[in-house]
């Protein structure tokens, strides 16, 4: 909340104090207390003069420098010369593709790829590099995870009963497809609120477009004992708060229950949109677990889908009678045989369906024996699950929602036109026609930069793709542009870069070219001149004046521990749960528990809300309940533990250490070095490994142990694996 004393019209600072409690509205934090007074007026159509909603500046009073490789980086250097700051100098090559590679891919580079950088003495040779990673099919994989977190991405519901998402896996690969193609980030938008309501010129379209929208369909829902009428509130609460914190930055949903105390986003506010997404439908009854329940809606794929998706639901929801029904007409046909005429009527009264047609009188026995056939054959084959995916709809009649007082779901008060936030696009709000959700409308809103939200969208986006690259947002509470959240530390680089986006038509693939060619992205993580200095001057490092060190994510970390034992697999997947049953995670004891012995890249392993792999788990994986811009980062005894434990560590560890048993002498130091860490060992290192390793293999001789040298190396490489400097990019 530091940034709180730069809002004086939103809050009051008066007296010192040290301790931390909250009562009568008065916070004591950090030595200061502060009066939290809700700005006056607060409500839609105010609060407009807030630097996030206002317009983006088009004109910078920026001058340029001899430091700076473009634009960006005059921003940088202007703020780090105010503050009697010196920029880092420019990090090694080997440092550089090292931190491209995996910011870009997720990978480390190939040795080949270095030692063709380190010899390329060309000028184009960092933009060459740089297109050839952006052009890579591992970037989508990469770049597609980060949507998938802010999209509480997930192959299960979670929450009571945790049935299995069996399709979330299209909605998935659409999106790495879609950051691969550099789809413009307004369509990319367009698609996933309202793609089912798109026009289309084939069957493939139409499809592509539908799985976009699973985006809605896709969130957590609380499934058992919940009333109709409450889940529908519930379900778009939550696809409130996802587009809120998702696109916009802000955090709507607090304005469910009364106008928001510190946004200009009243109740009303609040319910025009629920009533957008009140008039969607993405819920519908299907067979499951033996009865009709309330369950995500599946649309069915292709040019049959509609009909296959019918007969699938069909067979299941029928099928206990069709048994009946087997048994009956069984039951029939010994009937006919003992000519058992009063039997048989009183049979027929009871279950007509039984007997295979009145024709069946003149060949009784044949025509009988046919239906019992069909009936065996029919439950002996039944239809495999069709190709669907899953797909939201408007209801029949889109319709105004009401507020509801306090946020209870059957505490009905005025109703409200369904509409958007005044406080963005100048206050003029699209009609959204009577026979629509407004979904559409919405989505064309959020990224129209003249009548809509789009300059903060922009803002938003824009700041997200700078915190993954730089390590910290130019505004750090990334998922909140609102009042309580933190003020930008270069509002006009900000700016720049969102402008930048919008100018290339919302290309995210052009704004992320542009951040890791510029010279603020090559610093070294090792400041210029004395540390102590600048880190005294700006110990958060605000000011950019040297490269943040960044943590591997979890993907990225058992991504490059397989690629570099030579064990993974690069092949696109599809499902990775198909073998799960109906229930993710079943009551008691569950046996069939989701897999992660799968070599694939981890961006396709299955994530089940309450049971992520143990890989997520340890190392700070997103929730996946929830909308997630910014990872927690953590670190802890149990992240040390799994790396030296887990059993495809050390495998992969082993698979890596094969190849050096066959190198001569000092070349294997050297190999390991580089091949793991992406540089060379000074001879000191060199010098205790060779130590470790020898020392290691003998004492394993002495033991009895099997292939002790093999090994040793592993051992030596697991310790690597394990290192900061392999699981930190510098």
């Amino acid at each position: 909340m530091a940034n709180i004393g730069h809002e004086p019209e939103s809050f009051k600072l008066a007296a010192a104090s040290t301790a931390i409690f909250l009562k009568n509205g008065i916070v004591r934090m950090a030595g200061m207390l502060m009066l939290l007074q809700p700005v006056a007026g607060v409500a839609a159509g105010t609060g407009m003069e807030h630097w996030a909603f206002a317009p983006l500046r088009q004109e910078f009073a920026v001058p340029s420098s001899a430091w700076s490789r473009g634009r960006l980086d005059d921003f940088v250097v202007e703020k780090l010369a105010s503050a009697g700051l010196k920029p880092a100098p420019e990090s090694s090559r080997r440092v550089l593709i090292r931190r491209l590679s995996f910011q870009l891919t997720g990978l480390p580079p190939a040795r080949e790829e270095v030692a063709a950088f380190l010899a390329d003495e060309t000028p184009d040779a960092l933009e060459r590099l740089v297109d050839r990673l952006l052009a890579s099919p591992r970037f989508g994989e990469r770049w597609g995870r980060h949507w998938l977190d802010l999209a509480r991405y997930a192959d299960s519901n979670g929450l009571d009963e945790n049935f299995l998402f069996r399709e979330a896996w299209r909605y998935r690969n659409w999106v790495i497809d879609a950051v691969n193609a550099d789809l413009p980030f307004d369509r990319f938008t367009l698609e996933q609120l309202a793609g089912d309501l798109l026009p289309y010129e084939s069957i493939g379209q139409r499809d592509r477009q539908r799985i976009a929208s699973g985006f809605l369909v896709i969130g957590p829902k609380v499934l058992l004992g919940n009333m109709e009428e409450r889940q529908r509130m519930e379900i778009a609460d939550e696809q409130i708060d996802t587009v809120g914190r998702g696109f916009l930055g802000l955090t709507l949903g607090c304005a469910r229950c009364h106008d928001h105390k510190f946004e200009p986003v009243s109740t009303r506010d609040y319910y025009a949109l629920a009533g957008i997404f009140t008039s969607t439908k993405v819920m519908e009854t299907r067979y499951m677990l033996g009865e009709q329940r309330g369950m995500e809606q599946l649309i069915g794929l292709g040019e049959n889908g509609a009909e296959a998706d019918t007969a699938y639901e069909d067979f299941w929801r029928d099928k206990a009678k069709t048994t009946a029904r087997l048994q009956q007409a069984k039951s029939v046909l010994d009937l006919l045989k003992k000519e058992d005429a009063a039997g048989l009527d009183q049979l027929l009264k009871e279950h007509p369906d039984a007997l295979a047609g009145e024709a069946a009188r003149m060949k009784p026995y044949a025509a009988q024996e046919k239906l019992i056939t069909d009936l065996d054959a029919l439950l002996a084959h039944p239809p495999g699950i069709p190709p669907r995916a899953m797909v939201p709809s408007d209801v029949e009649k889109p319709a105004d929602e009401w507020v509801r007082m306090a946020g209870q779901f059957d505490q009905r008060a005025a109703a409200v036109p369904r509409g958007f936030l005044p406080v963005l696009g100048g206050g003029k709000t699209p009609v959204i026609p009577e026979n629509r959700s407004g979904r559409l409308e919405l989505a064309q809103w959020l990224t129209d930069p003249e009548h809509g939200a789009g300059n903060l969208t922009a803002r938003v986006l824009a700041n997200r793709i700078w915190y993954h690259l730089i390590g910290q947002g130019i505004v750090k509470s990334v998922d909140n542009f609102g009042r309580s959240g933190e003020l930008p530390s270069h509002p006009e680089l900000l700016d720049f870069l969102a402008g930048g986006l919008l100018q290339s038509h919302w290309s995210v693939k052009s704004l992320v070219r542009q951040i890791v060619l510029s010279r603020t992205f090559a610093m070294a993580s090792e400041p210029a001149g004395d540390p102590v200095e600048a880190e005294t001057a700006d110990p958060d490092n605000r000011w950019l004046w040297k490269a943040n060190r960044q943590r591997l994510d979890p993907e990225s970390l058992r991504d490059a521990i397989l690629l570099l034992s030579g064990k993974l697999d690069l092949a696109r997947v599809e499902s990775t749960v198909a073998y799960l049953g109906d229930q993710a995670t079943a009551v008691g004891d569950n046996k069939n528990r989701r897999r992660t012995d799968f070599n694939c890249r981890s961006i396709y392993l299955p994530v089940i809300r309450n049971d992520l792999p143990e890989v997520f788990a340890a190392f700070d994986f997103t929730n996946p309940h929830t909308t997630m811009g910014a990872r927690p980062q953590t670190v802890s005894p149990a992240q040390a533990l799994f790396l030296m434990n887990d059993e495809v560590v050390m495998a992969a560890a082993e698979a890596a250490a094969k190849p050096l048993i066959s190198l001569e002498g000092g070349l294997k130091i050297g190999e390991v070095f580089e091949q793991i860490l992406g540089t060379l060992p000074t001879p000191e290192e060199k010098l205790q490994i060779a130590d470790f390793v020898l020392g290691t293999a003998a004492r394993l001789t002495r033991e009895g142990k099997p292939d002790p040298l093999l090994q040793a190396w592993a051992m030596a490489c697991q310790a690597l694996f394990s290192s900061s400097r392999f699981q930190f990019i510098d």
